[in-house]
């Protein structure tokens, strides 16, 4: 039997931004499933679960942007509009709503599908996530420039 590995399917290095892809636009940050382990005493899905898939899904727009290590250094919003259940696949998107010398501001919109409503979707959340880049030392750095994408003709 022939020996296989995910691991041979994987590149060598990660991706690294490009000037196409628009950190602007609402990007699919994160997918999960919410199990029995996150909920609360009465069921639902906890808020604090959330707030963490909401800060990973931030993150990984933060990271590409800042092409390097970043810090969550506030959450200026977040806004619970609908209970999540057991069984509902989550969907995170986010975007950069803006950006300073070392930071900048995440927005992120979660939305379930209903594991008990085929075909039922709804926003359940949305936040605003604040984030510095780190250089290696682990103190604040500027943020690298970035090339805006261009519509192609």
């Amino acid at each position: 039997m022939p020996h296989f590995s995910i691991k041979d399917q994987l590149p060598s290095s990660h991706p690294q931004p490009s000037a196409h892809q628009d950190l602007n636009q609402w990007q699919l940050a994160l997918r999960v499933f919410a199990a029995p382990s996150d909920t609360n005493l009465d069921g639902d899905i906890f808020g604090g679960w959330l707030l963490a898939q909401a800060d990973i899904a931030a993150a990984s727009i933060a990271v590409a942007r800042a092409q390097g290590r970043v810090a969550t250094v506030a959450i200026q919003a977040f806004q619970f509009q609908a209970p999540i259940r057991v069984g509902d696949l989550v969907d995170l998107y986010a975007r950069i709503d803006g950006t300073g010398k070392t930071s900048m501001t995440i927005d992120v919109s979660a939305w379930a599908r209903r594991a008990s409503k085929p075909g039922a979707t709804r926003e359940v959340a949305t936040g605003k996530l604040v984030f510095v880049a780190l250089g290696d030392d682990g103190r604040t750095r500027r943020l690298p420039a970035w090339v805006e994408p261009t519509e192609s003709a």
